[in-house]
């Protein structure tokens, strides 16, 4: 049978949310770029800090699943417009603001706002492409949004470097009014589905679903450790722990540690293609956890060449990947018309987890603080100091990895029993 053709306005109306998705991308590692001037304009130590991140993951976690209710209901039109304008008052506060709590609140907003990015993506290519294209379009959104960081690390320095990091946080303003109108235009208005509701007796369901079944807590745990280190590193702490590890400048560093995302947007591809092709999804998960174990070691403990320090990262964002693999594993547990919510749940609990590990960060960063300010009394910290508290990552990824393996085993074990 004969697929029927897809309509030039699905084509724009992905394209425009893709974009969006880019865009939310951006805001989110932004702070991560500027993080000496932050922590100088609104007096952070390390712990205040992280809170930008760690509220930011917190707030994207819990709305995830109201938020895919509320597309279903509303239509995605109606829900990224929406989105859009709560990220540009978010980063609105944060270019205003000179408080802590000012520069939170701000982050919470763009939490919320960037929720809906990837679920309408993924919204759009289910509903409105053929199944021989969905997948395609899904990872080519992913794919996108993790670019987005490498292609606007760059630009951004540049326009902090040559101004101030308030006029370059406006300047991206700017280009969400531009994206608002932009989409207003080209994205078709869909149907209120009044029929869509979020029942907490299902949400209750998928959640005791995923505690009950081992293997799928084990690959939630999973999910978890692949996901910790591109947020925390990538997102947050990566520029200014290789700045003051290995002595790069602001605008080296940063593209240094955007290669975690070259290495996430090509593998998000290739590996659950190559693991699904031979059925392989458990090994998959192995090698990588076992591969990220030893990239986070050798980043931190090892004197490394620029070329070297490029490809560990690289190597890591590869790893990172296989994140993926976990909910395609889970899936295999879960029924039609539990899906969609148990691996909703599933990643409201991964990135719930690093949230935790960003925070940790910033907090063992202030406890291990050899007690160094610079000349406006903000803390400054060594390479010591970071190398201290980012092996928090490792100890995360290596404790968390040998629970899920056990879990999964004693998973199997009761299967085998019941069967028996």
């Amino acid at each position: 049978m004969k697929e029927e053709k897809t309509p030039i306005q699905a084509y724009t109306a992905w394209a425009g949310v893709a974009i969006f998705f880019l865009y939310q991308y951006v805001l989110r590692i932004a702070p991560g770029l500027v993080e000496p001037e932050l922590r100088s304009a609104f007096f952070m130590t390390a712990n205040d800090f992280s809170t930008l991140g760690s509220f930011f993951m917190f707030i994207y976690a819990i709305v995830q699943i109201p938020c895919g209710v509320l597309i279903d209901r509303v239509g995605v039109k109606r829900v990224v417009l929406i989105s859009i304008l709560l990220c540009l008052i978010g980063n609105g506060l944060l270019i205003i603001g000179n408080s802590l709590w000012e520069a939170q609140v701000s982050r919470l907003f763009m939490g919320i706002g960037s929720a809906s990015g990837y679920i309408s993506c993924m919204k759009i290519a289910a509903d409105s492409f053929p199944r021989s294209n969905r997948g395609f379009f899904m990872g080519a959104a992913l794919t996108l949004g993790l670019f987005g960081p490498l292609l606007a690390a760059n630009p951004l320095l540049d326009l902090i470097e040559s101004t101030n990091w308030r006029y370059a946080f406006t300047v991206l303003s700017v280009i969400g009014v531009i994206l608002w109108f932009s989409l207003v235009l080209i994205m078709p208005r869909e149907a209120i589905n009044r029929e869509a509701v979020l029942k907490w007796s299902e949400i209750k369901e998928s959640i005791l679903h995923v505690f009950k079944t081992r293997p799928v807590l084990a690959y939630a745990i999973m999910t978890t450790c692949f996901y910790s280190p591109l947020s925390v590193i990538a997102d947050l702490w990566g520029v200014s722990f290789l700045m003051n590890h290995f002595n790069l400048q602001r605008i080296n560093a940063a593209n240094v540690t955007m290669q975690i995302y070259v290495g996430a947007a090509i593998s998000s591809l290739i590996i659950p293609w190559l693991c699904e092709k031979y059925k392989e999804y458990n090994r998959g998960i192995i090698y990588s956890w076992l591969g990220m174990v030893f990239c986070l070691i050798t980043l931190l403990y090892s004197d490394l060449s620029a070329f070297s320090l490029i490809f560990i990262l690289i190597t890591l964002g590869v790893f990172s990947s296989s994140e993926i693999l976990c909910f395609g594993a889970a899936s295999h547990y879960t029924t039609p018309e539990t899906s969609g919510t148990t691996l909703g749940v599933i990643n409201t609990f991964s990135v719930m987890g690093s949230a935790c590990i960003m925070q940790a960060v910033g907090f063992l960063l202030d406890v291990k603080w050899s007690g160094r300010m610079d000349e406006q009394g903000i803390r400054l910290y060594s390479s010591t100091e970071y190398i201290f508290a980012l092996s928090s990552i490792l100890i995360f990824v290596g404790a968390l990895g040998m629970l899920a393996f056990f879990l999964y085993r004693q998973g199997l074990k009761l299967r085998q029993k019941e069967i028996s």
